[in-house]
């Protein structure tokens, strides 16, 4: 999935667990590893390079165009983290924070898929692995019309969910 439609869908996630942010924000952050589960459409990134001799079979490398996938990436979470504000503005004002929060908690993993290929021998080797097998091993990159047009629809579920939960 798009960072877009993971920000949706954990403040979303955060929205309807509001009563606990401590709950409100886990369940954000393993909405992620839901919607990676289901078979879904990714846009390329230009640094991501395939090597079947690598431990993942990919990695990335830090150069320009490293910096012009964090653009792109920073306005597909900042067109999530937007569509998730002005929801809460609107019925929820008072978890104008939590929803930000959910809404970054929800893109997090992958964050840390990044921070995990910058600083490979960490910790975050475990984290990358547990996400490499809950990632669904079938993908819609072939059928962008499809994949995305699913992104779409889930994102507007979730800000329905929002909606209904005020």
């Amino acid at each position: 999935m798009i960072l877009a439609t993971h920000a949706v869908v954990g403040a979303a996630s955060a929205i309807v667990f509001r009563d606990n942010p401590a709950i409100a924000l886990t369940v954000a952050f393993l909405s992620h590893f839901v919607l990676d589960a289901i078979p879904h459409w990714h846009y390329r990134l230009l640094s991501r390079i395939i090597d079947a001799s690598l431990q993942f079979g990919e990695k990335l490398n830090f150069n320009g165009e490293f910096l012009k996938d964090t653009f792109r990436t920073g306005i597909d979470f900042g067109v999530g983290l937007v569509i998730s504000l002005a929801i809460s503005q609107s019925f929820y004002p008072d978890y104008f924070w939590l929803t930000a929060f959910g809404a970054f908690a929800g893109a997090l993993p992958d964050l840390l898929q990044v921070i995990y290929e910058r600083f490979p021998n960490t910790p975050l080797y475990h984290f990358k692995k547990f996400h490499e097998n809950v990632h669904a091993k079938t993908s819609l990159d072939e059928q962008p019309l499809v994949g995305i047009s699913q992104q779409i629809i889930v994102s507007i579920a979730a800000a329905f969910v929002m909606i209904y939960f005020s």
